[in-house]
């Protein structure tokens, strides 16, 4: 079983996926996935971090969501721009991630990466209460209210971006997602028991 959990900056979507994975035994991928792009595909971290859920300006939607097999016989992926390779090879690692053992990962276009695949979960946490993501945020990195609200539309900014033009789809819309959940109606504790519940139903 797969679980992708996409999310808004504050909504807590990380720390929900951090809490599903160690009470479902699974493992978890956010900076462990970029970690384990820059190992096994030879990519420097510094350029994933750089090419992490933002949005880049050239559009190749349609070739870096091609058949990744395609590029295993050809030449043509040194042509793409650097940012659409990154996006590639990290789908290909997220794909063998999903074959090799019940899993959540965060972000990063998973779960239309991953669409065809029976077995997964696709999840969006979001909050409408802007001060429930506001105060997550001081919480959590420090910052004072005006550097914290600007970070996080910062974030959401560069996320929503970056699926959009790879994916073609919209980022949060109900049609890239089995749950669409509001954290901050919810709570975090039942919004883990919320997916915990069923995830486990539909497995």
């Amino acid at each position: 079983m797969i679980i992708t959990i996409g999310r808004e900056f504050g909504s807590g979507g990380k720390y929900i996926g951090e809490k599903l994975a160690e009470e479902l035994h699974m493992k978890f991928y956010d900076a462990e996935l970029i970690e384990r792009v820059s190992r096994e595909r030879s990519i420097s971290l510094e350029a994933l971090k750089e090419n992490d859920e933002k949005h880049k300006k050239s559009f190749w939607y349609t070739l870096a969501m091609a058949s990744m097999s395609m590029y295993d016989s050809v030449n043509s992926l040194t042509e793409l721009p650097e940012d659409d390779k990154v996006f590639i090879e990290q789908s290909k690692v997220i794909e063998e991630i999903a074959q090799e053992d019940n899993s959540i990962i965060i972000g990063r276009c998973s779960n239309i990466i991953l669409k065809d695949r029976k077995n997964v979960v696709n999840v969006f946490v979001y909050a409408q209460d802007e001060k429930f993501k506001l105060g997550r945020k001081m919480e959590f990195t420090g910052l004072d209210e005006k550097k914290a609200l600007k970070l996080m539309h910062k974030k959401d900014k560069e996320r929503a971006a970056y699926y959009n033009y790879y994916t073609n789809k919209v980022w949060g819309a109900r049609d890239g997602y089995d749950l669409l959940l509001d954290s901050s109606k919810l709570g975090i504790e039942n919004t883990i028991k919320f997916i915990k519940e069923f995830s486990l139903m539909k497995k």
